[in-house]
């Protein structure tokens, strides 16, 4: 019994010790399994494709299974280069990829053709044929977005190809199969045939974060000028922040391709949108490339701005190629590469070394060499940068033109308007005192027109420090001019003036009538642009500038101004004939009259206001406050202009406040 214990005691040890051997077996196979599992995972993805994988690009993850499938959220969309195809890898909807494989294959036969160059940091290349580029992949897991590699086809090769990859959203989401457009190659002649074709063989496990209510085909056809602006591409357009509105009258995108440049041009209600390289933010010693919509199609034109004036240049070879173009409705729409070095005049433009700031123009004109005036829109850049640094453009300055368009308004909308009405029927008002011994309308006259002239003259000279020479391209230009000339010789000819009573006086008083009333008529007509009566004229026609950057309705303002002046001089013009007829005199309404020896000065009724004054001051006391309102509201839109983007700016900022 003794050993039979014995033996019953070891056995029950010897199972304890199985049971503990077994539990440790099990831990270990365990563990092996999940670190199995995690490093299969791990070398799924991480350093790209491998050259197994060119077959049938399946990205060998372990682990993954096959749901139903679905459209893939991604795009390989080919654009035709001299030689080569650009490829971009990406999303309609912004969604981020971490791996993928791309490859090149005959549609007839399936080989592999051509070999692939300057990659992305994020993307290597796999040899399919030893020694030969035939595909590219991914280099790490991280996120990327709207990757381009550059395919450059055999020097003979004659057929068509296609594209094919697989896209993964993530280690256990992807697409195999995804087909770019065909590209038909004949010797290096490239074209992209038709739309995308439907993935052969589409895989998913895990269906990504992609709503299934979205429409991809209305997604995908959607203007894709503005997509990528400041991420992958540079983008300027006017007016200011039309970008992020995506809503320019003009604009330009710049697209870095390895040794090229891709350019594209957009511009609503014109004939044709041109982009210039410019050294500084004017016209001048600038080489153009413009689109012109002649006859229903889109031509490439190059040419060269010489001061103000715009001249068409001979296409150089190889130097820009028209890569695709449209118009739609009342939108002109143009992609074109230019090379990275071409020497225009004589001057070397090098993008990749040389800062420039873009110049964007459209215009409603097209000559028979050349084009138009920009009338819908033109801006330039305010600073010059490399275009392969992707950012933000900033906008030219245009103090001093907010500065002489200020100025303008507050002497010819103001000042002059003040002082001729004072001059014309204010003589026999006021006359009881005298001001630093001269009759008040006289002193307040000569106060206000000599803040006229210095206004003037300021602008003037304002106006040409920020265009550097003069220009005739526009109407206000020479409106400008005229009124600015009319203005200087006014105070010369007062100075000159003969004594009341001299047989010359009645000459001088319709010459100085004349020159001071047509130098305001001109500057507001130039001004409304900017102003309203030969001045005003300019200010009208300152409006339609595209520098002036003022709203259409500021029209609806000036002509305002223009009713209530006229209206103002009428009813004086009546209460100075009431005034005449009474006081037996016409000192009030004919001034040019003034032709004998016996003047105002010594009537019996010279030192008294002539009747019906309070009426007059009234008159003059209303006019003033709304000349002021009127002057204040255009100087405030000129000056914050486009005033439209600054009030909503400004509201914006007290939303948020």
């Amino acid at each position: 019994m003794r050993y039979h214990s014995s033996q019953q005691s070891d056995y029950a040890k010897y199972q304890t010790q199985a049971r503990k051997e077994e539990k440790r077996s099990t831990m270990k196979g365990t563990l092996v399994i999940i670190l199995s599992v995690l490093c299969m995972r791990a070398l799924g993805l991480p350093n790209g494709a491998p050259p197994g994988s060119c077959e049938d690009l399946m990205p060998r993850h372990p682990g993954s299974s096959y749901q139903e499938t679905y459209p893939p959220p991604y795009q390989v969309l080919p654009a035709a280069g001299q030689g080569r195809v650009r490829l971009i890898l990406g999303s309609p909807h912004g969604l981020a990829y971490e791996g993928f494989m791309i490859l090149a294959r005959d549609s007839q036969t399936g080989e592999f053709v051509g070999e692939f160059a300057n990659l992305p940091d994020l993307a290597k290349i796999v040899e399919c044929t030893p020694g030969v580029k035939n595909a590219v992949t991914h280099t790490n897991t991280s996120k990327k977005h709207n990757l381009e590699f550059d395919w450059e086809a055999p020097v003979d090769y004659e057929g068509t190809i296609v594209f094919k990859s697989t896209i993964a959203q993530d280690y256990s989401t992807y697409w195999v199969g995804v087909e770019s457009p065909q590209v038909n190659v004949r010797k290096r002649s490239i074209d992209v045939l038709t739309p995308s074709t439907p993935i052969s063989t589409p895989r998913t496990t895990t269906p990504p974060y992609y709503s299934p209510t979205v429409d991809y085909e209305t997604t995908a056809a959607e203007d894709p000028f503005y997509t990528g602006c400041g991420s992958t591409k540079n983008c300027f357009g006017t007016p200011s922040g039309c970008v992020e509105a995506k809503n320019c009258m003009a604009a330009v995108t710049v697209l870095v391709r390895g040794d090229r440049y891709l350019f594209e041009l957009q511009a609503r209600d014109s004939k044709y949108v041109a982009v210039g390289l410019s050294d500084d933010s004017k016209m001048g010693d600038d080489s153009v490339v413009e689109c012109a919509n002649e006859g229903g199609k889109i031509a490439l034109h190059m040419s060269w701005n010489s001061g103000k004036q715009n001249i068409r240049q001979p296409m150089q070879e190889g130097a820009v190629q028209l890569e695709s173009s449209a118009i739609n409705d009342d939108v002109i729409t143009c992609r074109f590469w230019r090379e990275k070095t071409t020497v225009v005049q004589g001057r070397e433009f090098d993008l990749v070394n040389t800062p420039y700031n873009l110049l964007v123009a459209a215009g409603k004109g097209l000559k028979n060499n050349g084009v138009g005036f920009h009338d819908t829109a033109f801006d330039a850049t305010g600073d010059a940068k490399l275009l392969a640094d992707v950012g933000g453009f900033t906008t030219a300055s245009n103090i001093l033109i907010r500065v002489h368009g200020a100025l303008m308004l507050a002497s010819w909308i103001g000042t002059a308007s003040i002082g001729i009405l004072l001059a014309r029927y204010y003589k026999q008002t006021w006359v009881s005192s005298q001001l630093c011994g001269k009759d008040h309308w006289f002193a307040w006259h000569r106060f206000f027109m000599i803040l006229t002239w210095s206004m003037t003259i300021a602008a003037f000279v304002i106006i040409f420090v920020e265009l550097g020479e003069w220009s005739s391209e526009t109407i206000h230009a020479s409106l400008g001019l005229a009124t600015t000339i009319l203005a200087f010789i006014q105070p010369f000819m007062a100075a000159a003036r003969p004594h009341p009573g001299a047989p010359r006086r009645p000459l001088f008083n319709w010459a100085h009538w004349f020159v001071g009333n047509a130098a305001q008529i001109c500057g507001k007509w130039i001004n409304r642009r900017i102003e309203i009566p030969f001045t005003v004229i300019a200010i009208f026609f300152a409006v339609r500038l595209n520098k002036a950057k003022l709203p259409e309705w500021v029209d609806w303002i000036l002509a305002a101004y223009v009713v209530f002046h006229i209206l103002t001089h009428l009813i004086l013009t009546f209460v100075g004939c009431a005034s005449d007829k009474q006081a037996s005199q016409r000192v009030n309404s004919f001034p040019m009259k003034d032709m004998h020896s016996r003047g105002s000065m010594v009537h019996p009724d010279a030192r008294q206001d002539a009747p019906h004054a309070g009426i007059r001051k009234f008159i003059f006391g209303i006019y003033f406050v709304v000349i002021a309102l009127f002057v204040a509201a255009l100087i405030v839109i000129t000056v914050l202009a486009p005033i439209e983007d600054t009030w909503i700016t400004f509201t914006n900022t007290i939303k948020n406040y």
